[in-house]
């Protein structure tokens, strides 16, 4: 495997470096204007079995690394078996690498002036492929520190009390002069919410308001934190689907500016794991709906763990299912009614950060035996949602 540069027909040579297999081991001093690709072994082949491949490349002063890739690596839970490894401070080591497998796109920026990659797949591997360019751009001047999906340290169906105030990044959706709970949502932005679709089908944004810094309902005020703020717009998914569910999220804009603080931040939305699928990963919900079917709902936030099933596995009971939807189950444990809208979070392994994975949107029966919860897909609808709440995202 090589990385060669394209300017004319000419091809660079690499100077090899040390690692595991001394026959894919790369460094690369990149030079301004000119592209250069990176391919796994045998490309558009797929690579063998048992690879441990690595790159390394140096930009001059003055830029950084960019390297923007098309992946097709077997997928598997946290990328166990095969991952194409990208550290963006350049860590030869690739030790606080973040792994990328599944099928798709991605692009990366390093910090410095150094990026790595590695390629890593297991003996039993079926093989994939992925290719990459890499170019330097200029450096821009570093962006002030961002914080999102924080959570703060120390019941739905089958779940417990949060502590309060442990997740700032969510959000309760009431109508104006009711202390009534008729959906969670989740801060994506100081300006920004997102909940489910059939949440807010047919209602008006000035009969709404986005309660943040909530924790027990039962009090009048739960921490400097809470307050309600009005709402100025509703966006639904254009095609959002009532009888299946498909594409149910929507984008509420708020009057004015939430103001962060350890009461209420914005979750990470989930760029990372734009080309992960979360098959068998646990994700925590959220929300103050009732602790089983027709039953009362909970004053107290609740918080459950559910893993994830395969779209496979879930089409099974569930014939309507798409992409843009990601299933759940756990005996004894599920979203319920009010729920709606809540996240799903993924907490990375790396930094304990929080990822909204997905929205609450509907099951036939709260923790019924073999029955899924469906829910919606964030990273299938990335897109969608910066088009249409343009913000400074914070990139974790």
């Amino acid at each position: 495997m090589q990385i060669t540069v394209v300017f004319g027909i000419s091809l660079l040579c690499l100077a090899s470096t040390r690692a595991q297999d001394a026959n894919c081991d790369f460094s690369q001093n990149v030079i301004a204007g000119r592209t250069y690709y990176v391919y796994s072994p045998g490309y558009p082949n797929n690579y063998r079995p048992g690879v441990q491949c690595r790159w390394i490349a140096n930009c001059p002063a003055g830029y950084n690394c960019r390297i923007d890739c098309q992946v097709n690596i077997p997928q598997s839970s946290g990328c166990y078996y095969d991952r194409l490894l990208v550290s963006r401070s350049g860590d030869p080591q690739l030790a606080s690498a973040d792994p990328y497998c599944g099928r798709g796109s991605f692009t990366a920026v390093s910090i410095g002036q150094t990026i790595s990659l590695g390629l890593i797949s297991s003996r039993y591997s079926t093989g994939g492929n992925f290719n990459c360019q890499l170019v330097a751009q200029r450096a821009t001047p570093n962006p002030a520190p961002c914080s999102c999906g924080v959570r703060k340290s120390s019941r739905i169906v089958g779940g417990q009390d949060a502590k309060p105030n442990e997740f700032p990044s969510m959000v309760a959706l009431v109508e104006r002069g009711s202390s009534s709970i008729m959906c969670g949502g989740v801060i994506i932005s100081d300006k920004y919410v997102l909940t489910a679709a059939h949440c807010i089908a047919s209602k008006s944004p000035y009969n709404l308001a986005v309660v943040v810094g909530e924790h027990d309902t039962s009090t009048g005020s739960d921490s400097p934190g809470t307050r309600a703020y009005r709402v100025v717009k509703l966006q639904t998914h254009p095609y959002y689907t009532e009888a299946t569910y498909d594409y149910d999220i929507a984008i509420i804009t708020l009057a004015e500016s939430i103001q962060f603080n350890e009461y209420a931040s914005p979750v990470c939305l989930p760029f990372k794991f734009a080309n992960y699928d979360f098959t068998g990963e646990s994700l925590t919900i959220l929300g103050w709906g009732t602790l089983f079917i027709g039953g009362p709902t909970s004053d107290i936030l609740q918080k459950v763990d559910v893993n994830v099933i395969s779209q496979d596995s879930c089409r099974r009971v569930v014939p309507s299912l798409t992409s843009r939807q990601i299933c759940t189950y756990t005996p004894g444990k599920d979203a319920c009614q009010f729920d709606s809208g809540g996240p799903l979070l993924y907490t990375d392994r790396q930094t304990g950060l929080l990822f909204h994975a997905g929205i609450v949107s509907s099951g036939r029966l709260c923790a019924s035996a073999n029955q899924p919860g469906v829910n919606t897909r964030v990273t299938e609808l990335l897109n969608w949602i910066v088009q249409n709440a343009p913000a400074d995202y914070c990139v974790k």
